[in-house]
């Protein structure tokens, strides 16, 4: 199976998880982690262990809030290490839908493009 990894600061990302079961039901296979009272040592511990998981066969990707900061450098560093590992920036709740009711249905790199994609795609600008 693919897993998703939700990083954030304080509680962004169980909220954003909590949010996208509200619209699709159970999230198997979404996991969150926080920053809150956590070392930059033990996120990485917490990753890697994550990511070694045996229901995880399939590859692991990992959603952080901003390029360049710090939970994109401990889950880039890990992606470099392991080949079944990406990495997102720009969480936002289009992303992790995307990831909820496409993960049965595509293929591990196939999924992450459809994920930044879907992403962008709930972006935009209106003015009446």
């Amino acid at each position: 199976m693919v897993g998703c990894l939700v990083i954030s600061h304080g509680t962004v990302a169980q909220a954003v998880v909590e949010a996208s079961q509200r619209i699709a039901g159970v999230c198997e296979q979404v996991f969150t982690l926080s920053s809150d009272d956590v070392s930059p040592k033990q996120l990485h511990s917490n990753i890697i262990q994550l990511t070694e998981s045996k229901s995880l066969h399939d590859g692991l990707i990992i959603l952080v809030s901003l390029r360049g900061g710090s939970f994109w450098n401990a889950a880039t560093r890990i992606a470099r290490e392991y080949d079944n590992v990406k990495v997102i920036s720009g969480l936002n709740l289009s992303m992790l839908l995307a990831f909820i009711t496409k993960k049965d249905k595509l293929s591990f790199d196939e999924l992450a493009k459809v994920m930044v994609a879907d992403s962008i795609r709930g972006i935009t600008s209106f003015r009446p």
